[in-house]
């Protein structure tokens, strides 16, 4: 068996890149393409020239576009190479994307002697990747630059494992009119401000981070900024970074200058964003991604590689994810049908779904930690060597793109309805019982709220630690709450969702 495409490219160049899930190799007990869980397996008679270049155009032909890998073996690859390829064959497609890459990627350009008449072609294949709404014509190599970002920041989506149905917008449509059936303009109001502190406790929660008044208010009023028509930029970041960290030792000036690492309990270090001196780079590419409105018009899309990019690059010390999960808000907003500045809960529900929401991120930090080489030292690791940025440039969003869809799609279709029985529930009994009972109103609140979170029964122990409200008013309170809320309601009450209220 022989390496062939990228996988031939990482081995012959010794490339420092993420392992491919499936490489591709040449193999005498097959006549054709075979796709295996692990490897791509072609027959020993399959067509290419075993050079840089011919691997280069087979593993675009045959694996797609793996920009990280294409990036580095450009460090190794003589452009003299590429333009003597173009000059054997030059209405080759594969050959004229190679070229045109090479100049994308590199900044240079490529001497060309050779006018080229052929039609355009693409440099992602559409029936393969999500690409962008208006694409740019290369003219030189005729080539459709359809990439969803730019040269410093370029995500890679795969279209056939996140199409979804219903579509986003048939899901916020669906949020839309959930909320618009509370009829009361008040109530309306008061289930915005709900469902802007469930996302508030619920981004804090995730972190595990315990949230003062004074915090939860600031991330409150940060919310509603989301979608705010400004560029998103380093001042724009760092002025929001300083509203949700926990003190003023942990506000930030500027994109990090430092490297900063991710540890368990252990103290085994679990993630390495890229190293500073990249990190300006790649953080242009992507304000470039998020503000350019003109490649990627799938909200969806975007908002999962804005968010998910922004997290693998922390740009930060502290209060990364707080603002990878604003940044979902932030991209989802402007094209949302809610009214009034409400919003999908979607940091509840990923607190709901921390396995899965872990492994979507371990999934790119394990590998990508394993590209660096470093010691333990007394305090802070010591790096030998770094990978650079070009991993987190790069990313396969795929995963993310429809871990977010389902995220949505349990906000809309579970969360939203759940916290609006809730919340129509309570201002029910509320009403109900202080029109009825002579309790002070923050302990018949309180109350309230213990006894639904308990399936409508008021426990021992807060029995006794209300012990100055006689017994028969308890009761009424339990007989209330039961009937205001339904079955279903009390089961949705052991799931949790008490702790965010």
């Amino acid at each position: 068996m022989a390496a062939i495409g990228y996988e031939h490219l990482i081995r012959r160049f010794s490339l420092n890149v993420l392992p491919l899930k499936a490489p591709a190799i040449t193999s005498g007990s097959v006549n054709r393409r075979v796709d295996a869980p692990n490897q791509i397996l072609f027959p020993k008679s399959v067509a290419f020239e075993d050079s840089p270049v011919g691997h280069l155009e087979f593993a675009l032909r045959h694996e797609g576009v793996n920009l990280e890998v294409i990036d580095a073996a450009f460090e190794h690859i003589s452009p003299d190479e590429l333009v003597d390829a173009l000059t054997a064959a030059p209405n080759r497609a594969t050959v004229r994307r190679a070229c045109f890459l090479w100049e994308w990627l590199t900044g240079q350009s490529l001497s060309v002697a050779t006018t080229l008449n052929a039609g355009y072609v693409d440099l992602f294949p559409q029936d393969i990747y999500v690409t962008a709404t208006k694409p740019t014509n290369n003219q030189k190599f005729r080539v459709r630059n359809n990439a969803l970002g730019n040269a410093d920041f370029c995500p890679i989506v795969r279209c056939g494992e996140v199409t979804g149905s219903p579509s986003l917008a048939d899901l916020m449509e669906q949020a839309k009119r959930t909320l618009e059936a509370l009829a009361d303009p008040v109530l309306y109001e008061r289930a915005v401000n709900y469902l802007y502190l469930s996302e508030t406790r619920s981004s804090y929660a995730i972190e595990r981070e315990t949230l003062s008044s004074d915090k939860q208010e600031r991330f409150v009023q940060l919310l509603r900024r989301v979608g705010e028509s400004t560029a998103v930029n380093e001042d724009w970041l760092v002025s929001l970074q300083n509203a949700i960290v926990r003190d003023v030792f942990s506000q930030e000036a500027s994109y990090r200058t430092t490297q900063n690492w991710l540890e368990d309990a252990a103290g085994r270090v679990t993630f390495f964003p890229p190293p500073p001196e990249d990190l300006r780079r790649a953080m242009a590419g992507w304000e470039t991604f998020v503000n350019d409105a003109s490649r990627c018009d799938d909200t969806l899309v975007k908002a999962a590689c804005a968010a998910f990019g922004f997290v693998y690059l922390h740009p930060f010390l502290d209060g990364n994810g707080r603002l990878h999960r604003f940044l979902i808000q932030h991209v989802l907003a402007p094209s949302s049908p809610l009214k009034g500045g409400a919003l999908v809960p979607v940091s509840a529900v990923i607190l709901k779904n921390i396995p899965e929401y872990l492994s979507v991120l371990s999934d790119f930090s394990r590998p990508v930690t394993q590209l660096w080489q470093y010691q333990r030292g007394d305090v802070t690791p010591v790096v030998v060597h770094s990978p650079g940025a070009r991993a987190y440039r790069f990313i396969d969003a795929t995963a993310e793109v429809a871990f977010l869809y389902r995220m949505i799609r349990l906000a809309v279709e579970d969360e939203i309805p759940r916290e609006l029985a809730w919340l129509g529930g309570y201002e029910k009994a509320f009403a109900l019982l202080d029109a009825e009972l002579d309790v002070p109103n923050k302990d018949l609140s309180a109350l309230i709220r213990m006894t639904h979170s308990n399936s409508g029964v008021l426990s021992e122990h807060r029995r006794k630690q209300y012990n100055h409200i006689p017994k028969h008013v308890l009761d009424r309170i339990e007989q209330v709450v039961r009937e205001v809320f339904n079955p279903q309601g009390h089961a949705d009450s052991e799931s949790g969702n008490s702790v965010q209220r």
